[in-house]
C-alpha cells in the first residue's frame, strides 16, 4: 500500500480553485466555474453544518429520532463522493484526491451504521430497506465506492465497503461482484446480470474475454458507455446547472486497471478517466488482497537515492527513461501527480 493510513487529507483540507487554476486544469470540458465552485462551497459547508451538528450533546430526556439522524449522515455520505467527483472533473491532483478516500469511507461507514440502528429500532415502518440500493440510482455511489478504492491504491479497504453495499441488497450486481472478488473471499458465485443493466451488464463479457479481445471491447463499451446511460442520473446533467460533476465512465478505468489491459488504443476515448489507471499504475495499486513480494520488480519513488545503476523507467504518463547511477537521487522532470515511481530495466 502506497497511501499508509496516516496520509490522509480531511476534505475540508481541500483548496478551492481560483479561476485561473479552473481553466487551466480543468478535465471535463462541460464544467464551467459557477458550477465547480457552487459545489465545492456547498458541500464543504454541508460537512460543516454535520461536524458541528452531532458535535452538540443530546438535551436530557429526549430521545433520538434515527431517522433523522441517519438522513442527515446519509446526505453527508452521497455529498463525499459528489464532491470527489467534483472536484477531479475540475482538476484537482488525483493524488490529493486518493488521500481523502479513506475520509469519504468514513463518511459512508458512519452512515451505514446508523442506517442499521434506525432499521432495528422500531422506529421504521417500510421494512428492510437496503442503506445503498443497486435497484436504484443509488447504486452510482456504490460503483464510486469500489472503483475508487481500487484506481487510488485502496483495494485493503474494499472489506469496509462490501458490507455497506451488501447491507439489505436482495440482489448482488455483476460487474460490482467482479471488481470486489480478487480483493475479498467468500463472495460467492458471481452474478450473471446487474440491476442496473445498462450501461453496465455490457462490462461482463469484457471480464470473460480472452486477454487479447479486451481493449476492443472496453473501446466499444466506451463508445456506447454516454447513450446507454440514459436511465442512470447523470445522464444530461450538463443541462440541469448545478447537477453536472462529470460524465466519466469509472468502471472502465477500474476494469482496464484490474484486467491489466493496454489502453492506447482507447485512452483518448471521451467519459474515459485515463488518467486515473495512470496514477494507478505509478503507485502500483493493489490488483488483489495478496501482498506482492517486494523483490519481484524493483521500484523506487521519485526523489529517493538510486539503489543501483541502470536504466530506469517511470510508471507515469509521458513514459520517461533515463540512466542513473548508485546514490544520485532519482528525480522525474514532469510528475504528473506529485508522485513518480521508477521502475528498473536493467543495465
Amino acid at each position: 500500500m502506497h497511501f499508509p493510513s496516516t496520509c490522509w487529507l480531511f476534505i475540508d483540507e481541500m483548496n478551492k480553485f481560483t479561476l485561473d487554476a479552473f481553466l487551466l486544469k480543468k478535465r471535463d470540458p462541460l464544467l464551467n466555474y459557477k458550477v465547480y465552485k457552487y459545489n465545492f462551497d456547498e458541500m464543504i459547508e454541508g460537512f460543516s453544518v454535520v461536524r458541528e451538528s452531532r458535535s452538540v450533546s443530546m438535551p436530557e430526556g429526549q430521545s433520538i429520532i434515527f431517522y433523522d439522524s441517519a438522513a442527515q449522515l446519509e446526505q453527508r455520505a452521497w455529498d463525499s463522493l459528489v464532491y470527489l467527483a467534483n472536484c477531479y472533473s475540475g482538476g484537482h491532483a488525483i493524488e490529493d484526491l486518493a488521500k481523502i478516500y479513506p475520509t469519504i469511507l468514513e463518511y459512508w461507514e458512519g452512515y451505514a451504521e446508523e442506517w442499521r440502528i434506525f432499521q432495528e429500532s422500531g422506529q421504521s415502518s417500510s421494512g428492510t430497506v437496503a442503506a445503498l440500493p443497486l435497484l436504484d440510482t443509488h447504486f452510482i455511489f456504490a460503483n464510486q465506492l469500489i472503483c475508487f478504492a481500487i484506481l487510488f491504491g485502496w483495494g485493503k479497504l474494499l472489506k469496509r465497503v462490501s458490507p455497506i453495499v451488501d447491507f439489505n441488497n436482495p440482489r448482488k450486481d455483476g460487474m460490482l461482484e467482479r471488481l470486489l472478488a480478487p480483493y475479498l473471499d467468500n463472495r460467492g458465485e458471481l452474478p450473471d446480470d446487474c440491476p442496473r443493466h445498462l450501461p453496465y451488464f455490457k462490462t461482463l463479457k469484457i471480464f470473460s474475454a480472452p486477454s487479447e479481445a479486451r481493449a476492443q471491447l472496453m473501446k466499444e463499451y466506451l463508445g456506447d458507455w454516454y447513450h446507454a446511460s440514459k436511465r442512470e442520473p447523470y445522464y444530461d446533467s450538463h443541462k440541469r446547472g448545478d447537477q453536472f460533476k462529470g460524465y466519466w465512465a469509472w468502471e472502465a478505468a477500474a476494469i482496464t486497471y484490474l484486467l491489466d489491459i493496454d489502453d492506447s488504443s482507447y485512452r483518448d476515448a471521451e467519459f474515459y478517466p485515463a488518467d486515473l489507471v495512470a496514477f494507478a499504475r505509478s503507485i502500483d495499486a493493489p490488483r488483489s488482497s495478496g501482498a506482492k513480494p517486494e523483490d519481484q520488480e524493483l521500484r523506487m519513488k521519485s526523489g529517493q537515492t538510486c539503489p543501483k545503476s541502470g536504466t530506469w523507467e517511470t510508471l507515469d504518463i509521458p513514459l520517461q527513461q533515463r540512466k542513473f547511477a548508485v546514490g544520485e537521487i532519482m528525480q522525474a522532470e514532469d510528475a504528473s501527480y506529485g508522485i513518480t515511481v521508477w521502475r528498473y530495466m536493467g543495465d
